[in-house]
């Protein structure tokens, strides 16, 4: 009986891979880490034969250590992060091993050029996004201008996790999740825009067909299937980005329904029919089709990390910091931390800052994890309140779903109920779930999730906590609002020192 998916995951920070069975109970999950690399101050790199380095090595471990579960594997499944792009060459080759990432802000400039000669506001009510640097097809003008040899090299353009379903199944393609953002795509038609590949420079032949998460696109070749140790012949799903997986493992899916994943970054979305216009929102196709209007906060998790490394030197654990921010009252003794430590995608100053206000002698490191708690809460309701919807609940995942005392900060600041899943590997479990829709082990995304979610409890918010959060929040916003002039001083500053 084949009732086992093989999930594997191509993160900004390792390759897992993880067997889950039918019911959504995860096997085994192994893992392999790999670095950034900043060549330049905002430029973030990987090496796509890395991935696969990693992939392969997670796979054979994996399946040797579980060699009774060989035969029944069902499919494989991948998601990955999103925007890293990855140039494959005529032969099947590497075109340049390197691919931009998602947090790389290299093509600020051009991006700023086309902003300037095109007319953003009417170009998102085609490909559903505001131009920011984070999208493929900016991406792509960065090569074409700046690497000549590679971009005439090049055969196609695919994602880290397309990349991972390129070796093992040879099938150059991508997912609807994946499309829609590239700044590329239709999202009345779901193809690419002509217009659109025409004011970017951007060839339609380079760019690889669009397909449902769940679409079988090929099968595990031999080649591959020596090197990862997966049978020869089992199918591959197209996959689907690290955001729609994890949307999808968390249970959310139908329209109306709202998300809180906090991972590297805070990305809050909301369930919908069609995408936003908002040029300070973004729009993402999911696994299944609808869309998912979202914010982004570059810094979410990533603030709780550099708290730990600036302050600590990371010689305390998550869960000590915690316990520390724990023992600091409401508001962190008067504290207010803006975590904006790597910009902001969607804004008008997308140089921001972040900072600490009211420091003074009183104050401990206790306060200052508080504080930076408190302030990714305060900076993912800024981004709340800029959607025009109606949220009832959100429901939590990523890392930072796992810790009932944010989770508590954050229904606080929000002024709503947040609802946590069993499990805590959301991803991975959505990603699996993609999997056996594609191969018929559920009859459809709904039974997927209601085959595989189960929901632990509701974080409801302190009602001692709201009141005092409602009148920090109107300072939390002045700061913000007060401190947008100084952004590019510090920047010339930067420039001259």
């Amino acid at each position: 009986m084949k009732d086992i998916v093989l999930a594997i995951d191509v993160g900004t920070g390792s390759v897992r891979a993880a067997l889950v069975e039918q019911n959504g109970h995860i096997i085994d999950i192994v893992q392999k880490e790999h670095d950034q690399i900043t060549p330049h101050i905002g430029w973030s790199e990987q090496s796509p034969s890395s991935w696969w380095f990693g992939a392969k090595s997670c796979t054979s471990e994996l399946l040797t250590k579980h060699s009774d579960k060989l035969s029944r594997i069902a499919s494989v499944a991948t998601c990955g992060q999103m925007h890293g792009t990855v140039l494959i060459n005529q032969e099947g080759e590497l075109a340049i091993d390197s691919a931009i990432l998602w947090n790389d802000k290299r093509t600020e400039s051009i991006v700023q050029e086309f902003k300037e000669r095109t007319q953003p506001d009417e170009l998102a009510k085609i490909v559903n996004n505001p131009p920011t640097t984070a999208w493929s097809g900016f991406k792509l003008m960065w090569v074409k201008e700046n690497l000549p040899d590679v971009w005439a090299n090049i055969y196609k353009v695919v994602m880290p996790k397309d990349f991972i379903n390129f070796k093992l199944s040879s099938s150059l393609t991508t997912d609807y999740s994946e499309a829609s953002c590239f700044y590329l795509m239709d999202h009345a038609t779901r193809n690419y825009n002509d217009s659109v590949l025409e004011l970017m420079g951007i060839p339609r032949d380079i760019l690889p067909s669009v397909h449902l998460a769940s679409d079988v696109i090929g099968y595990v070749t031999d080649d591959a299937s020596k090197e990862t140790l997966i049978p020869e012949g089992t199918p591959v799903v197209a996959g689907t980005s690290d955001f729609a997986a994890t949307l999808l493992g968390s249970g959310v899916y139908k329209v109306g329904q709202a998300s809180d994943s906090t991972g590297t970054s805070t990305l809050i979305t909301v369930v919908t029919d069609n995408p936003s216009e908002n040029l300070l929102l973004n729009n993402l196709h999911l696994a299944n089709p609808a869309w998912g209007m979202f914010s982004i906060l570059d810094a979410g998790g990533d603030a709780m990390r550099w708290a730990r490394l600036a302050l600590q030197d990371n010689t305390i654990s998550y869960a000590e910091l915690v316990e520390l921010a724990k023992q600091s009252p409401v508001g962190a003794n008067s504290l207010i931390f803006l975590p904006y430590l790597t910009g902001e995608r969607n804004s008008n100053k997308t140089n921001s800052r972040a900072q600490f206000f009211g420091l003074a002698r009183k104050h401990r490191a206790k306060d200052l994890y508080r504080a930076v708690m408190e302030g990714v809460a305060f900076a993912a309701k800024r981004n709340i309140d800029l959607m025009d919807s109606k949220i009832d609940y959100f429901i939590a995942s990523g890392g930072g779903a796992k810790d009932d005392f944010w989770l508590e900060i954050k229904a606080s600041i929000y002024n709503k109920p947040i609802i946590k899943t069993t499990a805590d590997e959301n991803g991975v479990l959505g990603c699996a779930m993609i999997g056996g829709v594609g191969v018929g082990l559920y009859d459809s995304i709904e039974q997927a999730v209601e085959t595989t979610v189960r929901f632990e409890r509701e974080i409801l918010p302190n009602p001692e906590w709201v009141q005092f959060y409602a009148k920090e929040y109107e300072l939390f916003n002045a700061l913000y609002d007060s401190s947008q002039c100084f952004y590019d001083a510090l920047d010339n500053l930067d420039a001259i020192a």
